[in-house]
């Protein structure tokens, strides 16, 4: 990140009829230096900039009422090249971002109901997230951080590009400065808003068909037609919810005049008819008055943080471990909200921002211990060196969707430790390379009890890569287990040489099944000259004779169930060997 030390601003500017004082721009260089002080960018170039409300134009005229805001963000740009001078720089504007303003307003705005004087708008959160709920929430629910569970914070989903951003509110006594409208509130801006967009409309229209007298009556006939049924169906939703009209206005996530044409129901999904149902529906909100007009003033009303991230992006993932890790939200709130307990103490993160999590390694199991001193033995896994809860020791461990990785658990009834996996991938990094040309592969696989039948099952691969990556020859085994004590199924798939097997291939996975509280089994995989032999237990249930070229040597091993994410739906793996034969 290219690093700036801002000292403050000496003179006011005016964006607009806002004007920023030099005390507000000031806060503009705190807030930019505790970015800087807070997160170093990872697998990107860095940059952090001050802004302030933005400037009114033909097409945003609807953010006038927005209050005065200011702050500073971080831009973790992606796409790179070189400059002339063959330096790197960005190569389009498109990048991570984290930002922090004062009284900067989160959401979608109602553009038909906005006004110069007060700004409506929608928080669309959980409820309608295209991963779903459940999903969604386990990924961005903030409850269970630490540094920021004392404040508010919440999560609004990204109605245009998908996704959402996370967001905390830093607000005196965690008063929100935003209200939610009553039904009541809601009805009286319908009823505002309807001569209003028929006056655009008509004024549109009057540019657009000007000298077209013909088109204009024909035109004006079905604006007039259009906003005679929006007033006759207020009156109907005005007489339906009567009174309700203290209550909460739920509607869509993006409302507008459109939502009172055909007869539907504003306050439900459906018709004015339709039973009422208001599953997906949103408040809307606006800003306290009140609070609006102390925006004007040096001191900010509340602080808005705000980053986007998914899971399954390594820069935007660990952006999102630097805030919630190593921002100072107290201080933050200190300074502005109760200045006497930071009084003379300069910003601080709770963690250098290039903290490196020290990897413990645990004492090795006599297993690992005998199977290393053994000549004969190419490859041990237990996982004995690795500390429960955390990532495999001597393995790559790709994020799955929710943004988790695979960890070392231990399982009750079974002894030692397993690698769990739930939509994961795992790889031998620590792997000596090649195999040997001839060898017997074992692991021992267990999988929950009550596994979803139709669940993504266990591909084990073995591979020659010419690259990391890229496997030129291969064996694919995926293992799914059966249901309610029936069999399971296995699917073995080979590529190599013309001549050779190239193929995929389905049989029963005898005594795989999800009725136990342990569903363990032991895979074994034999090479020997061109012959390849699949066991499960101490059943044989594949051979081939001409699998491939007997002078072939892998080097590579991994295990994937990406896709997987219901919490029955776990694989867990241990006892992984290689014998040289």
């Amino acid at each position: 990140m290219k690093v700036y030390n801002f000292k403050g601003v000496k003179e006011a500017k005016k964006v607009d009829d806002k004007l920023y004082s030099a005390a507000q721009l000031s806060i503009c260089d705190s807030l930019a230096n505790w970015i800087q002080a807070s997160y170093t960018p990872k697998g990107g170039l860095g940059d952090v900039k001050k802004a302030v409300s933005e400037k009114l134009g033909l097409y945003n005229q609807y953010t006038a009422a927005l209050p005065q805001s200011y702050g500073a963000y971080s831009k973790t740009y992606v796409f790179l090249k070189y400059d002339s001078n063959h330096k790197m720089v960005p190569e389009n504007n498109l990048g991570t971002y984290w930002g922090i303003f004062a009284n900067q307003v989160p959401g979608w705005p109602i553009r038909d109901f906005s006004t110069p004087s007060q700004y409506y708008f929608t928080m669309p959160s959980f409820e309608s997230s295209i991963l779903g709920e459940e999903k969604t929430k386990k990924i961005h629910d903030l409850s269970k951080v630490s540094n920021v569970k004392p404040y508010i914070h919440f999560w609004v989903k990204d109605i245009e590009a998908g996704g959402g951003t996370d967001y905390v509110l830093l607000c005196k006594n965690n008063k929100s400065p935003f209200i939610k409208l009553t039904k009541a509130e809601y009805l009286q801006l319908l009823e505002q808003a309807i001569p209003k967009v028929y006056q655009a409309e008509k004024k549109k229209l009057y540019e657009k068909e000007q000298g077209n007298q013909k088109s204009i009556e024909v035109f004006m006939k079905v604006l007039d037609d259009k906003k005679e049924n929006r007033i006759t169906n207020l009156k109907k939703i005005k007489e339906k919810y009567k009174d309700r009209l203290g209550e909460i206005a739920l509607t869509s996530a993006q409302p507008s005049l459109t939502d009172l044409d055909n007869g539907r129901d504003v306050f439900s999904n459906g018709y004015l008819s339709d039973v009422e149902s208001t599953s997906g529906r949103v408040p809307v909100y606006k800003v306290d008055p009140e609070m609006a007009e102390l925006c004007k003033k040096n001191k900010p009303q509340w602080i808005l943080v705000s980053w986007w991230w998914s899971p399954l992006d390594a820069v935007e993932k660990y952006m999102h471990e630097s805030i919630i890790n190593n921002f100072n939200f107290d201080y933050v709130y200190n300074f502005f909200f109760n200045p006497e307990k930071v009084k003379g103490q300069p910003y601080k993160p709770l963690r250098s921002p290039v903290y490196k999590e020290k990897i413990v390694v645990t004492k090795a199991s006599e297993a690992t211990n005998k199977n290393t001193a053994d000549t004969n033995i190419h490859f041990f896994e237990d996982f004995s060196t690795t500390v429960i809860d955390k990532k495999p020791i001597g393995w790559q461990a790709k994020l799955g969707s929710d943004g988790s990785t695979s960890v070392i658990t231990k399982l009750d009834g079974l002894g030692g430790n397993w690698a769990v996996l739930k939509g994961h991938y795992i790889s031998a990094t620590s792997l000596k390379k090649p195999l040997p040309q001839n060898f017997t592969l074992s692991y021992e696989l267990n999988a929950s009890q009550n596994f979803t039948w139709g669940a993504k099952g266990l591909t084990f691969q073995l591979s020659k890569e010419t690259t990391p990556g890229n496997a030129e020859s291969y064996l694919k085994l995926k293992l799914r287990p059966g249901s309610g004590g029936a069999n399971g199924e296995a699917t073995l798939e080979t590529k190599f040489p013309s001549g050779y097997a190239n193929e995929t291939k389905w049989y029963v996975a005898t005594g795989f099944s999800n009725n136990k509280k342990n569903n363990r089994i032991t895979v074994t995989i034999k090479k020997s000259g061109e012959n390849l032999q699949v066991f499960i237990d101490k059943n044989k249930i594949a051979e081939y004779k001409k699998a491939m070229p007997a002078t072939l040597l892998f080097n590579a091993l991994s295990f994937d169930c990406s896709g997987n994410s219901a919490e029955n739906d776990k694989f867990y793996i241990s006892n992984i060997k290689i014998i040289k034969n």
